[in-house]
């Protein structure tokens, strides 16, 4: 872990939140492939949630298992 500047210009917290340059874009194409599947993923827990609650109040049952 790194020490904190003593004397730095401005205040320390703009230290910790200054975000790296990212240089290898092998790294962003994974990052963004992650982030990308991650939000895939949610969404899709979304609509089946959402067309559950829909099929159950038009219905009034279950809906049928694919």
């Amino acid at each position: 872990m790194r020490r904190p500047r003593i004397g730095g210009a401005g205040p320390a917290c703009r230290v910790c939140l200054n975000p790296a340059p990212m240089q290898n874009d092998l790294v962003k194409r994974l990052m963004w492939s992650g982030l990308l599947a991650g939000v895939g993923a949610l969404t899709s827990i979304v609509a089946n949630r959402l067309a559950t609650q829909i099929w159950l109040r038009v219905f009034k049952e279950d809906p049928p298992i694919d």
